[in-house]
């Protein structure tokens, strides 16, 4: 029948779709755009790093409503833009004499840069996972890092969360740094 012919290009079809949605990695690290910046440009991604990690170098100092913090590597920049689904760009580079990670939801302000490194969602290393929020060994029978953690429950969490063996400085802040 001709309904057969079709199945392996519907395969290819569909193979396809899943690298449009960003499952497939570009290759690393060539996909690093070097001596690009992509500026605020009214595109900068807001939002709570605090729970990947982030806890200097955070736009004026409060890492639960940012664009930016100091990283060790460029790998955290992929492992969190890759984690935050609305990150479209991470940008590396220098500044105040620390290395840092910005986070883009477009390209609009890009533009050439000594030093810097841009990419896009889908340059990051090979087998590089997205990382959750907080300590994954804490999110067990329904509890979240937005349901225990969120920055309205004020600096101490939500305390219906808490017990003698979970707590807001385990459980708000990842085991590894970034």
């Amino acid at each position: 029948s001709s309904s057969s012919a079709c199945v392996p290009m519907m395969a290819r079809y569909l193979a396809s779709l899943v690298c449009l949605g960003l499952v497939c990695a570009q290759d690393w690290p060539t996909c690093q755009e070097e001596n690009i910046v992509i500026r605020n440009a009214g595109r900068a991604l807001f939002t709570n790093l605090q729970g990947f990690g982030a806890t200097v170098g955070c736009f004026q100092d409060d890492c639960q409503n940012t664009d930016k913090f100091v990283a060790s590597s460029i790998e955290s920049c992929t492992k969190v833009c890759q984690s935050l689904p609305e990150c479209e760009f991470w940008v590396w580079g220098q500044e105040e004499g620390e290395q840092k990670c910005w986070f883009r939801l477009g390209d609009d302000g890009r533009e050439a840069g000594e030093g810097w490194i841009s990419g896009s969602r889908s340059c990051y290393p090979p087998g590089q996972q997205a990382i959750v929020m907080g300590n994954f060994d804490c999110w067990i029978d329904g509890f979240n890092y937005d349901t225990c953690c969120d920055p309205k429950f004020g600096p101490s969490g939500n305390s219906q969360c808490w017990d003698g063996v979970f707590n807001y400085d385990r459980c708000c802040f990842p085991k590894e740094e970034l």
